[in-house]
């Protein structure tokens, strides 16, 4: 079977393509809500600046070279001094725009990622389900440095028993909802209503294979950082932790 990887950040840009817009700008920057705010925000600030530009103002001022024995005539031109509010304005409108486009990205992400998953299964992280998780142990990817190799921890990897009507199709596109609508809703929000689940993580991976009678989930991150926070997941996701829930 073809593993599958989803990230939220792939799943956040598909719909749309942001250019080299400011970092803050890029849909997993905040939240769907916090770029909307972003976006009303930089209205007020586009309004602002608008009201404060006055096409027919008028400045005069003289254009001389600056150098000595010269004897070019000293011309004086007409600019506008509010013109600089006019440039601020569409500055702002702009970054508006932009963050309407990432918010709309991580909305219809969610939106696709979701299509056909119950309300249950898209509010509840797969991951609550301790009572059907069978073991969970450390995910080890091979690296290379020239001919030397040694092995990094990328997250871990978390076995499900094989309950019914449960599939790695299936399993997989609840992982890429988590995915997806923890990105929406914003990975601080996530991670606070949900502490025990790794796929809150701002830049965890997922992956969906079948294993024996089972079904294995692999959480990882190409960040040392972020893949150290998965692996903290690991004692509340064991089964021996169903006891203290």
């Amino acid at each position: 079977m073809k593993t599958v990887i989803i990230t939220a950040l792939g799943l956040a840009l598909s719909p749309i393509v942001l250019g080299c817009s400011p970092a803050e700008t890029q849909p997993h920057a905040m939240s769907a809500t916090e770029h909307e705010a972003a976006a009303s925000q930089e209205e007020k600030s586009a309004q602002a600046h608008g009201a404060q530009y006055k096409p027919e103002a008028t400045a005069t001022k003289e254009a001389c070279r600056p150098v000595r024995g010269a004897t070019d005539a000293c011309w004086t031109s007409l600019t506008n001094p509010t013109a600089e509010h006019a440039e601020q304005a569409k500055q702002h409108r702009e970054l508006a725009e932009q963050h309407r486009a990432a918010s709309a990205a991580l909305r219809s992400a969610e939106a696709s990622a979701c299509t056909g998953i119950s309300e249950q299964d898209r509010d509840m992280s797969p991951f609550e389900h301790r009572e059907d998780i069978q073991s969970v142990s450390p995910l080890k990817e091979e690296v290379k440095v020239g001919r030397a190799v040694s092995y990094r921890t990328a997250g871990i990897e978390v076995v499900f028993r094989a309950v019914p009507g449960m599939t790695a199709e299936w399993l997989q596109r609840v992982v890429n909802c988590h995915l997806a609508r923890n990105a929406a809703i914003g990975h601080d929000v996530a991670t606070a209503d949900m502490p025990y689940c790794p796929l809150t993580l701002r830049g965890a991976e997922a992956s969906v294979r079948s294993v024996g009678d089972g079904f294995a989930v692999a959480i990882r991150s190409s960040d040392d950082k972020i893949a150290q926070q998965i692996v903290r997941h690991a004692d509340s996701l064991q089964p021996h932790a169903v006891a203290a829930k």
